[in-house]
């Protein structure tokens, strides 16, 4: 599953350990889902990461998770938003061709698809992610096997 991540799940993550946020952070870095961003949203969460979040652990984590982004390059303009930094979070996942777009931002959320991107918050994609991924049969058959 391809997924572009908002600079605000990245901060959101590091409020809460059991956040959807943070479990979503986590699927990425053990590499159960694919993200996407281009080489300036990358760079710029590097900066923001450094600015904001001075605990050294969860700053390994980020770290983890930047090393497994792939890289896009956004070839076209998206002006949909009125925030420039939200079109080019959108632009990397329509040229990701992602599945999901996963932010908590309003103006993005409004649109609640682009260009066959869903664009979701942290919550429902993971209710998606869990139910899409097939974990919910993998939980029953578990289950009947006895093992928990």
């Amino acid at each position: 599953m391809k997924i572009v991540l908002d600079t605000n799940v990245l901060i959101n993550g590091f409020k809460d350990e059991y956040s959807y946020e943070k479990r979503i952070i986590d699927a990425v870095i053990a590499g159960e889902l694919e993200a996407y961003a281009n080489r300036q949203t990358l760079r710029e969460n590097k900066l923001i990461v450094s600015q904001l979040i001075n605990n050294d652990e969860y700053r390994n984590q980020l770290n983890d998770l930047f090393a497994q982004i792939n890289w896009v390059v956004n070839r076209r303009q998206i002006r949909i938003v009125r925030d420039p930094e939200d079109n080019k979070i959108l632009e990397s996942a329509v040229e990701a061709k992602a599945d999901y777009l996963v932010t908590s931002d309003n103006d993005l959320l409004a649109l609640n698809e682009y260009q066959n991107v869903q664009i979701i918050n942290p919550a429902q994609f993971w209710i998606k992610y869990k139910d899409e991924g097939g974990d919910l049969w993998k939980q029953w058959t578990n289950f009947i096997r006895g093992q928990r």
